[in-house]
């Protein structure tokens, strides 16, 4: 096995190549992070002890709104807290397969493409002031495959 900085380690095998990549880590953000949730937490209680209470239907259609979105970005954050905690990426390249995992919980599976189905292979380039570009940068997104 061979090392490539604190992240990054290869292993050559006979049937293929085995790369593993260690998420980005910086517990100062964690602990953002996590500041982050428990604030977030608490008001998504607050809210769904408002949807609770109100008693007109209007309200509580607003509240219902407001907590479906609560709880899409409260996975999305515990997902990027969880990829950053112990998240790694596992790519196998074979002779005829190439195959890629991101995982953090241990049931992901891995995505497989046929070796003669790739072509083309180039980077897409981005601007580095673009808002795209900011947002897969972010600590708190797990993504920016590219």
């Amino acid at each position: 096995m061979q090392l490539i900085g604190d992240r990054i380690s290869i292993l050559d095998k006979e049937n293929g190549l085995s790369i593993v990549i260690l998420s980005y880590r910086n517990s100062f953000k964690n602990i953002l992070i996590i500041a982050w949730m428990i604030t977030f937490s608490i008001c998504g209680v607050l809210a769904i002890s408002e949807f609770r209470l109100a008693l007109e239907r209007d309200r509580k259609i607003f509240w219902l709104v407001f907590i479906s979105f609560w709880v899409y970005f409260e996975l999305v954050v515990l997902k990027a807290f969880l990829w950053r905690l112990k998240g790694k990426e596992k790519i196998i390249i074979s002779k005829d397969v190439v195959k890629i995992k991101k995982e953090f919980s241990g049931f992901e599976r891995y995505k497989e493409y046929r070796v003669e189905q790739i072509s083309n292979w180039k980077r897409v380039p981005r601007d580095a002031n673009s808002l795209v570009n900011s947002y897969e940068n972010a600590y708190w997104f797990v993504g920016a495959e590219r």
